[in-house]
């Protein structure tokens, strides 16, 4: 990032409540809705724990707002333009206890209007805890579309269903998002990749 660029700390559970009950939804009928568990859904919004972007793309669904809804920043445009001696604003999730999710996005497409691809630049590191402690967070996921990850730096863990791939830098992978998959960290430092996820456009 260059020296103008900014961290936003977003707490998105509460968003998503604000959302949530803006649509005058009762926690139960949107996580009806998203796919999930009542439970889950109301340990997101007290940001007790942080949405994988899939599980975030299927509550986005529920509510009837863009998954970029979260992440959008200055005028819509027919495009969105990137260069890079720009200052960039990251998003980082966070939960109120002071858990660190270790993922930190990066729009390149936030001034994009009506996009069907969300692009990202993803810096991952292990998730750890208020004293620092690493944690583990397991969230697999499945939502309409397909992803395409190119991995810049360190290394990830990618499965989909029963398969385990480890990818590191040059390596990429291109699947259909309906079937169940995870994406995480792997080993020390941190990973980057360049993520592209796209999104049929509602019949």
């Amino acid at each position: 990032m260059s020296t103008e660029d900014r961290e936003v700390t977003l707490p998105i559970g509460e968003k998503i409540r604000v959302l949530r009950e803006g649509a005058c939804l009762t926690p139960e009928q949107l996580a009806k809705r998203a796919g999930i568990e009542t439970e889950e859904l109301l340990r997101i919004e007290k940001d007790m724990i942080s949405p994988a972007l899939g599980i975030l793309m299927r509550i986005c669904d529920g509510l009837g707002v863009r998954l970029g809804h979260f992440f959008d920043e200055g005028p819509r445009k027919m495009y969105s333009l990137v260069r890079a001696a720009d200052g960039k604003s990251s998003t980082r999730f966070a939960s109120k206890s002071g858990v660190d999710f270790g993922q930190q996005y990066y729009s390149l497409g936030s001034e994009k209007r009506e996009r069907v691809m969300e692009p990202f630049l993803i810096t991952m590191k292990a998730p750890s805890d208020a004293s620092g402690k690493p944690i583990e967070i397991e969230q697999y996921t499945s939502h309409p579309g397909e992803e395409f990850l190119y991995v810049l730096e360190g290394k990830i863990q990618v499965q989909i269903e029963d398969q385990v791939f480890i990818l590191g830098p040059g390596d990429s992978i291109y699947y259909d998002s309906s079937v169940r998959h995870r994406i995480c960290h792997h080993g020390p430092g941190q990973s980057r990749t360049l993520t592209m996820i796209y999104r049929p456009r509602p019949a």
